[in-house]
């Protein structure tokens, strides 16, 4: 299944439109100087590019001159009929290679994976780690889609030896990503993510090539995944699970159906994938949007790792366009949840069918975008937070109470907990349909909340869950007639959840409350509580206990302790700067408040960042990988030592491994020790969070008129340190005794929730004391 759009979607350099009109590059640049309609361009780094359909219909009525038509063309022939003789096709590897495997991902898919994320480090060095992903998924890609390219990979990997060769071979293979890309109308430059990875040796880059070639197809979701989890994304950055996307897909969509189909906020094209593999190999057709170059291009890449060729655009200029050029069968999507991306002065003025929606929260802005992409009659399915279902919002109710009285809403499904990795919060499917006027006077709301499967922190669902909540809730939406409430009741039980078919005007009764629970289990003293619920609680618990044992006893066994020593007489006492290379953050005119962004590619690290001693793993601000590759030298790495330069003086923190490529702000400093200091950083950090340091940075920053800590002061702060081993000796003690109260402090938190799940069974008369 292809994307049957008339227009080229590729995009090409100004050489490539002169080799394909049959002029000389020069001309193209005299056409775009002279002619102020000609096409604007779009840049992916360094680049120019243009896009093939605008190039296209630019050319049309633009005859080439009788002195340079080609054999076989008439007088009158234009440039547009040469370009379009011309067109790149997309090359048959591509389009059938992903069809013969199995999207599926297996036991090995997540050794292969498992193996990856341990490889990171030692591959990326100081770069970001969605460099490092970019690598893994392009690696895929070109092994599965791309074999003449995969040909010159391997034998680039059998003659090359040195870093020289890994800077070849990483640029080899961001070419060709570039050329997939670009040829299917994505401009981002993913050959500069792969530049920044510096791998500590040949051999480690090696490995970590031959490992993501060797994993299957489901592998490619699987990295996603697992850097998704990794990082703790936010909202708008990670991906939808597989099961969920299935699921999606089967609700609103039938096997061998010839659909347009769109996502507009399309992550990694997971729901496009599960849109693709439901339908089989038909002639409909799949479109994304996106507002992050990045995802673009890795949905791109995974939706042609799979075989099919979406019409991929952004949308960042213009997020609720009035009206859409064509509108869509169905919409499959998961957009970020509780968040803005567009608080301008359209939310009152705009043009908002149910009502407008708050500024602030785009929840109910992306639902009527939604429902205004649909064709009259078309459905979507769309993955919600359950809080949008009863918030007080006076405006989200009331455009709840117009989705409910219109029609709109056909059903609600609440989901599993923990279904997604990278965060807690709990979600329903919305099932919604565009229609003037209701098809049925009742929404059925099902509970599936102890549906899905455990593996490791969060639930999955199964073929089995998506089958059994599908055979409930199609017949309801497809009109079966013999359906009632009773026999959708009947049904859910059967299969091991809940469901109720709920008249609208008891939902106006209710505050225009779209959230199962309201309807669906104990009424007004709550639904009955989980029993797997009280497992997962229970397991968690006792994992918490064993590894807590464990660590102690692994303590025990390597007899770390303390005894008397002998004073610090035959230390070393030296000054921080003989330690160090201490570096600020960049100065204000570098780093204005306009370059800072909450969805970037590169964290900013300030000093609310910093707390017991480390970097939080979710800062607020960001900058874009322009501004962090322009600022580099303030970029931190593991094992640096970040302090505060303006503001309360407080903990210094130590950079982990998954933090190094993020970027100093102007208010805190960098210390990063030097190749030949006898000091480890572990020590040094632990030192500098020893009272009398801390005390002696308070005191320098507070002798300004804001508090304020200069390098050449932090400079002298005196230190004391014993030789390299005892030092490392004395960090690793004070290491395990902090490992150990993490992990009484990981016990504690789980002994609370099952204390809180296990009185919800008690008092609800589902268990009794024994």
């Amino acid at each position: 299944m292809e994307s049957s759009h008339d227009e080229q979607i590729g995009l090409i350099t100004r050489t490539q439109i002169a080799d394909r009109v049959g002029v000389k590059r020069p001309a193209v640049s005299n056409w775009a100087r002279r002619h102020q309609d000609f096409p604007t361009p779009v840049r992916s780094g360094d680049m120019e590019l243009f896009r093939e359909a605008e190039i296209a219909r630019w050319l049309v009525g633009r005859t080439i001159p009788r002195g340079q038509l080609l054999d076989g063309e008439q007088p009158g022939t234009t440039y547009a009929e040469r370009f379009g003789r011309t067109d790149a096709k997309q090359p048959e590897a591509e389009r059938n290679t992903a069809r013969r495997a199995s999207p599926q991902a297996g036991a090995e898919d997540s050794r292969a994976v498992d193996q990856l994320m341990r490889l990171a480090e030692r591959v990326r060095g100081p770069a970001a780690m969605a460099d490092f992903v970019n690598l893994c998924l392009i690696v895929m890609y070109v092994r599965h889609a791309e074999p003449e390219q995969w040909r010159r990979i391997e034998n680039a990997m059998a003659e090359g030896r040195g870093a020289r060769d890994a800077q070849s071979l990483l640029r080899s293979l961001g070419d060709a990503a570039q050329h997939t890309l670009r040829r299917n109308g994505v401009h981002t430059d993913l050959r500069s993510s792969l530049l920044q990875l510096e791998p500590r040796s040949w051999n480690d880059l090696t490995q970590a090539v031959r490992t993501a070639a060797g994993a299957g197809v489901g592998a490619f979701q699987l990295v996603w995944e697992s850097f998704s989890a990794r990082e703790k994304l936010q909202s708008s950055e990670f991906c939808s699970p597989v099961g969920l996307a299935s699921l999606s897909a089967a609700l609103v969509l039938s096997p061998g159906q010839k659909a347009t189909v769109l996502d507009p906020y399309m992550r990694g094209g997971e729901m496009l994938a599960a849109a693709y593999r439901h339908m089989g190999n038909t002639d409909g057709t799949v479109h994304g949007e996106t507002l992050d170059g990045r995802l673009q291009a890795v949905a791109s890449l995974y939706l042609l790792h799979l075989g099919v060729r979406p019409k991929v655009g952004s949308t960042r200029s213009d997020r609720w366009p009035p009206e859409r050029e064509h509108a869509v069968d169905v919409v499959l999507t998961n957009p970020p949840f509780n968040m803005s991306d567009a608080p301008g002065p359209g939310r009152r003025t705009g043009d908002w069918p149910y009502g407008a929606p708050p500024r602030g929260n785009d929840n109910f802005a992306w639902v009527q975008h939604i429902l205004k992409a649909l064709a009259p009659g078309g459905r979507a399915a769309v993955v919600m937070p359950v809080k949008a279902g009863n918030s007080v919002n006076s405006a989200e109710r009331e455009i709840r109470h117009a989705l409910v009285r219109r029609g709109a809403v056909e059903c609600v499904i609440a989901l599993p907990p923990h279904l997604f990795s990278a965060t807690p919060v709990p979600v329903a499917l919305w099932l919604l349909r565009r229609v003037e006027h209701p098809v049925r006077e009742g929404v059925l709301f099902v509970d599936a909340q102890g549906l899905g499967e455990k593996h490791r922190r969060r639930r999955v669902l199964r073929d089995a869950d998506r089958d059994a909540i599908t055979a409930v809730v199609r017949p309801w939406i497809d009109g079966e007639e013999s359906l009632d409430g009773a026999e959708c009741a009947r049904r859910a039980a059967d299969r091991g959840f809940s469901a109720a078919v709920v008249a609208h005007a008891e939902i106006v009764g209710d505050e225009y409350s779209l959230r199962p629970a309201d309807y669906v289990g104990g009424g007004p003293y709550g639904a009955v509580p989980l029993a797997a619920q009280l497992r997962e609680a229970s397991d968690e618990a006792e994992r918490a206990r064993n590894e807590l044992l464990l660590l102690e006893r692994r303590v025990e066994g390597t007899g770390t302790g303390w005894r008397a020593g002998s004073g610090p007489g035959e230390w070393a006492q030296v000054v921080l700067g003989d330690l160090c290379e201490i570096q600020a953050g960049p100065s204000y005119s570098q780093l204005p408040a306009a370059a800072r962004t909450e969805d970037g590619d590169v964290p900013l690290v300030f000093p609310q960042d910093l707390g017991a001693g480390k970097i939080t793993d979710e800062p607020r601000h960001r900058v874009s990988r322009r501004t962090a590759d322009r600022l580099k030298k303030y970029a931190v790495q593991q094992d640096d030592i970040i302090c505060v330069r303006t503001g309360v003086q407080q903990q210094p923190a130590l950079v982990s491994g998954r933090q190094a490529g993020w970027l100093l702000s102007s208010n805190v400093t960098r210390l990063r020790v030097r190749p030949n200091a006898q000091i480890d950083p572990l020590y040094l950090h632990t030192y500098l969070g020893l009272q009398h340091a801390r005390e002696w940075m308070s005191h320098r920053a507070a002798a300004t008129a804001a508090p304020s800590l200069s390098s050449p002061a932090l400079a002298h702060l005196p230190v004391r340190l014993p030789p390299i081993e005892q030092q490392r000796r004395r960090a690793e003690t004070l290491g395990e005794l902090s490992r150990i109260a993490e992990a009484h402090a990981s016990y504690a938190s789980a002994l609370g929730r099952l204390r809180a799940e296990l009185a919800e069974h008690l008092l609800h008369g589902a268990l009794e004391p024994s």
